[in-house]
């Protein structure tokens, strides 16, 4: 009981699946600075087909008496326009932090996504959407994890410290310990159903995935939906 394909079914989309704007990205950016207004056009395509159009436009004190996004375009088929608002929370060292007031939950969120089909942004949780590494197996969950960890090293600054590189090679190294000895593990009800294992940066599921960010700096970067 409770292992992979088990539960209830459903149609619903994963995160994979949505599109995704990310303030951390946006911040590298350099879109969420104060008393400023900023605009950035991105697009996201799945399996070469392009899947969304939308312009990003931060407000964080200019217009708008409070800071927020206003996001524009076409999605799936549909017209977008919405607004996010936006809040800064002063850290203990100094600095701020961004968040996004979630329009259907109220409360502060990092990452926004846009459903198949929907109108306006929210958060993971307004949606009630669930990650796209819950529908995976134990074998798929580990080549996300590789993946993700090849990612943030080749992000990595040269002047990074050495016990840094050193835990992101030891997390893969026992990713794939885990693939070479773990699918034996693996019962057959627990295979079944689960897509065919290829080359490490391969996922079972379309990922949404930004086409204008730099080559090895988003870790869904490689099959799924790509966002320009």
């Amino acid at each position: 009981m409770g292992g992979y394909g088990s539960g209830r079914r459903t149609d619903r989309p994963s995160t994979d699946e949505c599109i995704r704007i990310n303030l951390a990205d946006m911040k590298r950016w350099g879109m969420l600075q104060r008393h400023c207004m900023n605009r950035r056009e991105r697009v996201w395509s799945m399996d070469g087909e392009v899947v969304a159009r939308l312009a990003i436009v931060s407000d964080t004190g200019c217009l708008e008496p409070h800071p927020c996004l206003n996001i524009t375009g076409t999605a799936f088929g549909r017209r977008i326009d919405c607004l996010v608002w936006l809040e800064a929370v002063d850290l203990p060292l100094g600095g701020e932090r961004w968040y996004a007031l979630c329009p259907k939950t109220g409360r502060r969120c990092a990452v926004l996504i846009l459903p198949p089909g929907a109108l306006q942004f929210a958060s993971v949780k307004g949606w009630r959407i669930p990650y796209g590494s819950q529908r995976e197996c134990e074998v798929h969950r580990a080549y996300r994890a590789i993946d993700k960890a090849n990612v943030r090293r080749k992000a990595l600054s040269k002047y990074a410290r050495n016990p840094t590189k050193d835990r992101l090679w030891s997390r893969i190294a026992a990713k794939h310990l885990c693939l070479d000895v773990g699918t034996e593990f693996l019962d057959d009800d627990g295979l079944k159903g689960c897509p065919t294992i290829g080359p490490v940066n391969v996922h079972p599921h379309p990922q949404a995935v930004d086409e204008h960010e730099e080559e090895g700096l988003h870790p869904a970067g490689r099959d799924g939906l790509v966002n320009q």
